[in-house]
């Protein structure tokens, strides 16, 4: 039988970091957001083929699958194909649910701004490392989202009273086993022996605590309004697809 395991998160969460980690296993699946375009490859035109492509690009040769989803990629796909993919998959597979969420919700939404206006989202990509302007507005938007995004995947699970693991990244940052176990109970493949070498490094750095303190001291002097001010709509790729479908138009810009 097929398994598979959803991994309901926010970016800058630790998710490539722990998915890493499984990955490394060659049985636990290939984490990654493959609901997402870039990743996914050409868009397919029906839900049946959104389906069978990401199972496949998720897989490992044990007919083990893991999909790393953001609430965004969710949207995505049941706006593209007028389904849940989530509900659907469950329904067909063995498909076992972990939230993962960090708590320090401000470093994430710091590193998750950088990260957007650079566009690189690991240590070793083109980009990582480039200078980024501070914005209190940028930094507070990221911030909403980070919180409406874990609000929405409590929510989505308590309607559709499904069991699943919770981790928080801070917790695994010593040891990640609790996670690597949760996963191969879930997948009912073993459990590693030691835990993996990841690729992946901690990208918080001297500019990230200069900013904490920064941050801190204007949302003391001036509130949180401008994360709340509604802002210009992006134009984005997702946005000109929406004109052309004559779709209301997204604000989120990550």
């Amino acid at each position: 039988m097929v398994k598979g395991v959803a991994v309901l998160t926010e970016g800058r969460s630790g998710s490539s970091w722990l998915g890493s980690l499984t990955n490394a296993t060659g049985v636990m699946g290939v984490s990654r957001e493959w609901l997402k375009p870039l990743h996914l490859g050409p868009e397919p035109r029906a839900y049946d083929a959104l389906e069978e492509a990401v199972i496949r690009k998720s897989s490992t040769e044990n007919g083990r699958f893991t999909v790393k989803v953001f609430p965004r990629h969710l949207a995505w796909s049941k706006g593209k194909c007028g389904k849940d993919f989530l509900f659907e998959v469950r329904g067909k597979h063995g498909l076992g649910f972990i939230t993962l969420e960090r708590r320090d919700r401000l470093r994430q939404a710091i590193s998750f701004y950088r990260a957007s206006v650079s566009n690189s989202w690991a240590s070793w990509e083109k980009g990582a490392g480039s200078p980024v302007p501070y914005s209190f507005a940028g930094i507070s938007r990221a911030f909403f989202q980070i919180e409406q995004s874990f609000a929405f995947w409590r929510a989505y699970l308590d309607l559709s009273q499904l069991p699943y693991r919770h981790f928080v990244y801070e917790d695994l940052l010593p040891d990640p086993r609790p996670y690597l176990e949760a996963v191969a109970e879930l997948l009912d493949v073993p459990v590693p022996v030691t835990v993996p070498v990841s690729e992946f490094k901690v990208q918080r750095d001297d500019l990230t605590e200069d900013w904490v303190r920064h941050f801190r001291q204007e949302a003391a002097r001036m509130g949180a309004i401008e994360a709340i001010e509604e802002a210009p709509v992006p134009r984005t790729l997702d946005n000109f697809a929406r004109i052309a479908l004559k779709r209301p138009l997204s604000r989120r810009r990550f």
